[in-house]
């Protein structure tokens, strides 16, 4: 449905999904579970959904020229106009802050605050986006503001949730820093000034193994402190660590080739570990 594209619903998904671990770390028995959930699941969806929403319609324009752009984005094929769009960003700016106003008032601020990431990163005068190096800032900041909004939107926040936050956000710089290395020819020759372009390509390789270890020493903390307490986050974490290098290894020269590090230690490693500190925060709950 185009409504369903013009709010970027599977997008939203995805990132909604990086919060919901929070929440997850954040669950507490007191309290009543299922309206923490729909406070949850209402609002940040529609925090991510005018995060994209509002992205598209600041880069409508440019996303005429591009031909696969076009199709992503509604506003710049033109199948909803900007008056359209601008109806359904203010819905979607509202009903959070009016769900935090009745259900959560405390988390007020904090709602307000995620939602002035999500404008500030694509909305002039600040653009975030078109700011190299800020832009991976931006994104640090982001997940770690997401992860500790699931965890507070459950009712707790502890060491456990800074942690994963932390870590998560600088995985967030690795995915971004990458991206802007992957599109690195493109991006000199049409005269998008990114990170990667700023800084150049060897330098810019030099920060990303950099975070891709910064993110892994980051992870022992979680990996001492909670999955180290339960066998049952061991065996969770071992498994997903060996079935990550079953299915990454690559089937002609050696493991590790320089790319499947760098993804093998920011994704399957990273998701292993996160996997084995919900399992240690859910068993108790559970039993």
């Amino acid at each position: 449905m185009l409504f369903f594209r013009l709010i970027r619903i599977k997008d939203a998904l995805k990132w909604e999904s990086i919060s919901f671990l929070g929440f997850l770390l954040g669950l507490e028995l007191k309290g009543n579970i299922f309206l923490s959930f729909f406070f949850f699941a209402i609002s940040t969806f529609c925090i991510m959904s005018f995060t994209f929403l509002i992205n598209n319609y600041f880069d409508a324009e440019s996303d005429r020229e591009n031909p696969r752009r076009r199709e992503v984005n509604v506003i710049a094929s033109g199948e909803v106009s900007r008056r359209e769009a601008i109806y359904v960003m203010i819905i979607l700016f509202l009903l959070p802050l009016l769900l935090c106003t009745f259900l959560k008032p405390s988390l007020l601020p904090f709602c307000v605050l995620m939602l002035f990431f999500g404008w500030a990163y694509s909305s002039p005068p600040l653009r975030i986006k078109g700011r190299a190096g800020w832009d991976i800032v931006w994104h640090f900041l982001g997940f770690v503001l997401i992860v500790v909004w699931g965890s507070l939107s459950a009712g707790s926040l502890s060491l456990m949730q800074w942690l994963v936050a932390v870590s998560l956000g600088v995985f967030s710089c690795v995915g971004q820093i990458g991206n802007h290395i992957a599109d690195y020819e493109f991006d000199k020759k049409s005269g998008t000034v990114t990170f990667a372009v700023k800084v150049g390509l060897d330098r810019a390789k030099r920060v990303l193994n950099f975070t891709t270890a910064l993110h892994l020493l980051l992870l022992i903390p979680l990996v001492y402190l909670y999955v180290s307490r339960s066998i049952y986050s061991i065996a969770f974490m071992v498994a997903s660590i060996l079935l990550g290098y079953v299915v990454l290894r690559p089937r002609r020269g050696a493991f590790p080739t320089k790319r499947c590090y760098t993804y093998f230690f920011s994704v399957v490693v990273g998701g292993a570990v996160y996997g084995g500190c919900l399992i240690y925060k859910l068993i108790p709950l559970l039993t």
